[in-house]
C-alpha cells in the first residue's frame, strides 16, 4: 500500500475500486480550489484501507518552478 503514497488520489481510488477493497478518504487539510489531491498516508483499519490526502498546489514531481506562484 505504501506505493500509494504521492499518487493522485483518484488513480488510488480506482485501483481499490476495481479489487473492490474497502476504503475511506480522510483530508488531512483545506487549500485553495483546483489543488492536486494526493495520497499522503495510507493505514490499513479493521479491515479498511484509509487514505489520508493532502491538497499541492505545486508539482512534487519538480517538473514545474515553485518559484514561479510567488
Amino acid at each position: 500500500m505504501e506505493q500509494f503514497i504521492g499518487e493522485k488520489l483518484e488513480d488510488v481510488v480506482s485501483l481499490l475500486e476495481q479489487s473492490k477493497e474497502k476504503y475511506v478518504v480522510e483530508n488531512n487539510n483545506h487549500n485553495v480550489c483546483g489543488d492536486t489531491i494526493l495520497v499522503t498516508n495510507v493505514q490499513k483499519r479493521n479491515g479498511v484501507i484509509v487514505l489520508t490526502t493532502g491538497e499541492f498546489i505545486f508539482d512534487v514531481k519538480g517538473n514545474f518552478d515553485a518559484k514561479k506562484i510567488r
